[in-house]
């Protein structure tokens, strides 16, 4: 049976903290049922203070299993802080190891339903890279752009400072959506608005972690230009390679050998490179999405297939003897 459950993080009145219910439900259905007692412990918003308090019950409690939930937010809360209790530690979500699942890979599945346009006459713009929070690398690429003077040459968002003319509006999945945090909309469902979307050629991702190899957390972003239909560049240390290739994804870093021989898995020099694409005309991004839609339908028909082996996972749930 399931004993506590601590939960510092989102409320049930939010859908994506719904739908996270209910993965967890079928995960942890025979603890729930057995006669083990479990404690489990979600990762979103999970702070030091917060953790010395869950310590602080934890003492005073006899429990089986200790299951640590990270879906929502990348994974906080370690193992190793809580080796002082003598019981089986179970890591879910964002961990590596038999139960990682990646949570904004199924929620985009069960929520984005956008159809993305293949009109390749619609390109009319080098790329895209939208950033609504402004985390230190998001802003690290954003001057890199700006310094570059290709900002106006794509669709280019940046929190309070540089928010697109034309958007959608923020949908109600999840908390701190509204513009007035951060001055743009969180539509964490949808591609954006679909005229933007169609006039892209290229999305840059600048995903919430920096390191997502070494965090194994990703967002509904990395997402978007796959069930979108778009060739993607990730500014991450490797460029997300070893993560995308892993999960049987192709990435777009040699595809762009008739222009540059610039290393694209280096972020450094991601912004040269996009000055280069820029430069190009109209016509070239438009043949080179036309050249690359095998590609393009290969990620998103292997975007399929990992989240169905995601949800094998769920439906296997957790078994475990005391």
């Amino acid at each position: 049976m399931i004993l506590q459950t601590f939960n510092n993080g989102w409320g049930l009145e939010w859908p994506a903290k719904q739908f996270e219910q209910t993965i967890v439900d079928q995960l942890l259905h025979a603890l729930a049922t057995d006669n083990s007692r479990t404690v489990v412990i979600n990762s979103t918003w999970y702070s030091d203070e917060y953790h010395q308090q869950v310590v602080e019950q934890l003492r005073g409690m006899t429990f089986d299993h200790l299951v640590l939930i990270a879906m929502l937010d990348p994974a906080i809360p370690q193992p190793e802080w809580f080796a002082e209790f003598t019981c089986k530690i179970i890591c879910v979500g964002y961990y590596p190891g038999l139960y990682n699942i990646d949570y904004w890979a199924l929620f985009t599945e069960q929520y984005n339903h956008d159809v993305p346009s293949l009109d390749a006459q619609q390109i009319d713009t080098a790329y895209m890279c939208l950033n609504r929070k402004p985390h230190w690398h998001r802003k690290r690429l954003y001057r890199h752009l700006e310094s570059l003077g290709i900002l106006d040459q794509g669709i280019v968002s940046f929190a309070q400072e540089r928010i697109l003319a034309t958007d959608r509006e923020h949908d109600n999945m999840a908390p701190e959506a509204t513009r007035d945090q951060f001055g743009i909309p969180n539509d964490i469902v949808s591609l954006g608005h679909p005229d933007n979307w169609s006039r892209c050629f290229l999305n840059v991702v600048t995903e919430t972690a920096w390191n997502i190899s070494q965090t194994g957390f990703v967002s509904e972003k990395i997402y978007k230009p796959i069930v979108g239909c778009r060739p993607f560049l990730v500014f991450d240390p490797a460029g997300a390679v070893p993560w995308l290739t892993d999960r049987g994804f192709e990435p777009y870093i040699n595809d762009f050998g008739d222009i540059t021989d610039l290393n694209l898995t280096d972020p450094s020099i991601l912004a040269n490179f996009i000055q280069i694409l820029c430069a190009q005309p109209r016509t070239y991004w438009q043949k080179k999405f036309v050249d690359l839609h095998d590609k393009i339908m290969y990620n998103k028909s292997q975007f399929t297939q990992y989240v169905k082996q995601q949800k094998l996972i769920i439906e296997k749930g957790i078994q475990c003897q005391t």
